[in-house]
């Protein structure tokens, strides 16, 4: 019945998340499910009407639910209420409760400042210090730069996880896109009622040419000595190598990433040929084939879709991405260029769960991770680490 339900009108989904709200205050699972198929302006609607029940009666575990997802989805919904979020925060003491002002507007970075110099309260002044870093603007980071310096706060890990290096550069790009993979590349899923494939995200408009995904690679490990394993041919402009757009192979070893090193690097000539900067003779614990292969198309990213969270996806979304921001599992770690030692730039990412080569095996990062690449243009270096809980 759920899946049918996605495709409910507008006012029918809205009317169901409220009265789940109100009778499971301690689940939130029909938000998290449903939310994804409300109409993204009806979310304005969502939005006012739960920061007044917030400011009435205080958050449950599903209201703090749904103001993480708003916070992903329309981030612009919560802005009109980021004084009252200040003071009465969903989410408090976890990892979301800060997000509703990524790139918030000037005037809330004008009140942030306020409440970060002004307050004798620590507590107070560190919310302040973490909201003016998640708005990501050049004049709060300004702010926490000097507040840092004045604070002994350790300079510039902080800038890390909201995606900045001690430059105050971003390390991501605002842009991304999908991987749009072919129909029945995915085994179906296997119980009644999943959501799993209806998301937004599997569904996104293609554009360009088809690209080559999975296989064998051309290149050999430095490590087992074994042959690569194909990832994703894709321009060497849209993960940041160069501003050409002749088109690179990205590969790696999946059996010893993260087994036999936590992080392969690989460096490109200018034709393409790759070699392994990381050299050494072992046996990998764990042999594995390459991934099943197809030609998948690349989408752009639409705003609703920009930030994604891996524990709140919930395997339900699509999160094989080309740029955009990264949807860390643990802290963000942003590699170390191996050849000039200036941080990477993160650019891509690709989620468990892609079948391989071998029928009925499903590729899992770790215990069911993600794999982040990044690349250093100046060197023409990518490189690849897994996260995983």
């Amino acid at each position: 019945m759920l899946p049918e339900f996605t495709q409910a009108p507008a006012d029918d989904l809205i009317s169901f998340i409220n009265t789940s709200l109100l009778r499971s205050p301690r689940h939130g699972y029909f938000v998290e499910e449903l939310l994804p198929y409300v109409p993204e302006a009806a979310l304005d609607t969502l939005a006012a009407r739960w920061v007044a029940t917030l400011a009435s009666e205080g958050s449950t575990p599903a209201i703090d639910l749904l103001f993480a997802h708003l916070s992903l989805q329309r981030p612009g919904a919560l802005q009109p209420y980021l004084g009252s979020l200040f003071d009465l925060p969903p989410n408090e003491g976890c990892y979301p409760e800060n997000w509703p002002w990524r790139e918030a507007p000037d005037d809330a970075v004008d009140s942030l400042a306020v409440q970060l110099h002004e307050t004798t309260d620590p507590e107070v002044k560190n919310k302040a210090f973490n909201c003016l870093l998640e708005t990501r603007s050049p004049a709060a980071l300004a702010i926490c730069a000097e507040y840092a310096g004045q604070n002994e706060l350790v300079y510039p890990f902080y800038l890390e996880e909201i995606g900045y290096g001690a430059d105050q550069e971003a390390l991501y790009t605002s842009a991304s896109s999908h991987l749009i993979f072919p129909d029945g590349y995915f085994d179906p899923p296997t119980y009644p009622g999943s959501l799993r494939g209806l998301h937004p995200t599997w569904h996104l408009g293609q554009q360009g040419q088809p690209l080559r995904f999975g296989g064998n690679g051309a290149g050999s490990c430095g490590l087992c000595q074994h042959p690569l394993h194909h990832l994703l041919d894709i321009p060497e402009d849209r993960v940041g190598i160069s501003n050409r757009q002749q088109v690179i192979a990205l590969q790696t070893c999946l059996s010893c990433l993260g087994w036999e090193n936590a992080e392969l690097s690989y460096q490109y000539d200018e034709v393409g040929g790759i070699a392994s900067l990381n050299q050494g003779v072992c046996i990998p614990q764990f042999p594995a084939r390459p991934l099943k292969e197809c030609h998948l198309h690349l989408a752009n990213t639409p705003s609703r879709w920009r930030w994604q969270d891996w524990g709140l996806s919930n395997s339900n979304e699509n999160l094989h991405r080309v740029g955009g921001y990264p949807s860390w599992i643990q802290s963000a770690e942003y590699p170390s260029c191996p050849v000039c030692q200036q941080k990477m730039h993160f650019m891509l990412q690709l989620d468990s769960g892609l079948p391989t080569a071998q029928d009925g095996y499903d590729w899992l990062w770790g215990s069911g991770g993600i794999c982040y690449g990044f690349s250093c243009a100046s060197c023409r270096v990518v490189a690849y680490a897994w996260q995983c809980t």
